[in-house]
């Protein structure tokens, strides 16, 4: 079970960076406001990043791993939604 959660998050957090902007950009209305919420954590957490890198820790990147991957199940839950209702 670990493995799994470990292999989510990794892939997780190339794709929300990819899976963000694409949504962003083919979705319209109240999807693309929905595609935006990722953002109230994704932002906070890279400028946490930033910071944490510049001041030396070696653990900079794991908030934004963590946000990312969260980001990436939220994106895959409302494009789920969206497909099933547009298409449904």
């Amino acid at each position: 079970m670990e493995m799994l959660i470990g292999m989510i998050v990794t892939l997780g957090v190339p794709a929300y960076f990819i899976a963000q902007p694409m949504a962003l950009l083919r979705w319209q209305g109240r999807w693309r406001k929905l595609a935006l919420m990722p953002l109230v954590l994704v932002i906070p957490a890279l400028a946490y990043s930033v910071f944490a890198f510049a001041d030396g820790s070696n653990l900079w990147p794991i908030t934004l791993i963590a946000a990312a991957a969260i980001g990436m199940i939220y994106l895959s839950i409302v494009w789920l939604l969206q497909w099933w209702l547009v298409r449904g």
